[in-house]
């Protein structure tokens, strides 16, 4: 089995150290970029995988190659961008990580633009800071990957429901408070907001006529 694995993140060129030695793949080649595959012939090979990387790939890609991508949420609605922002920001505690298919969809305002369909799932969770969630993200990426990987070209995909209700991706200005925000929201409801944006993400920060607060790294105990 050849492969090409996509990502641009720190913790997920630790995942592709790891898959890398699966023994099914002959081959595993590394892109950081759209450019750095542009430049490789994708009939080559079987599968393209995508890890922490929410560059849209276009119809040109797509239809070269079966493309494949970790999620790290279980309901539709995280579906747009900013998953694990806005399910912790929503209060959720355990979510799911799964492989899912991506197609192209040129009428979708999705991140992704998959086709509502997932092969594996383990559970996440999303306590404690970034770094810690990032933790687990590789270890699980592993695992889905791995499992898929093992079972290629036999893959039973499963439908995923779809939902109504739309939760947007972020924009970097979404990262500040104001003042009276600060003051509508409790102790959890701040710890939640500020630990979510920690590194690598926009950090959460207070602003007000003065300057900006930037708040870099939170800890938090329930009463």
């Amino acid at each position: 089995m050849k492969a090409i694995f996509l990502a641009y993140r720190d913790w997920a060129f630790d995942v592709y150290k790891q898959v890398k030695k699966n023994p099914k793949l002959s081959e595993l080649i590394l892109c950081k970029t759209l450019e750095e595959l542009s430049f490789i012939h994708l009939e080559d090979y079987d599968v393209l995988l995508t890890c922490g990387t929410s560059e849209r790939l276009g119809q040109e890609i797509i239809d070269k190659i079966e493309v494949i991508g970790v999620h790290c949420a279980e309901l539709d609605r995280y579906s747009y961008g900013s998953p694990i922002q806005n399910q912790i920001i929503d209060g959720f505690i355990f979510s799911k990580h799964r492989i899912f298919k991506l197609t192209f969809n040129e009428n979708s305002n999705r991140s992704h633009a998959h086709d509502c369909l997932f092969a594996y799932e383990v559970a996440l969770d999303l306590s404690g800071n970034m770094d810690d969630i990032l933790f687990q993200m590789r270890a699980t990426s592993v695992v889905l990957f791995n499992m898929y990987i093992t079972d290629y070209p036999n893959i039973l995909w499963t439908e995923w429901p779809k939902e109504e209700i739309i939760r947007r991706r972020r924009d970097p200005i979404d990262s500040c408070l104001s003042k009276k925000q600060f003051g509508l929201m409790n102790t959890e409801e701040l710890y939640n907001f500020f630990r979510c944006l920690e590194e690598p993400y926009p950090n959460g920060y207070i602003e007000d006529e003065i300057g900006r607060l930037y708040i870099k790294r939170v800890e938090f105990k329930k009463r």
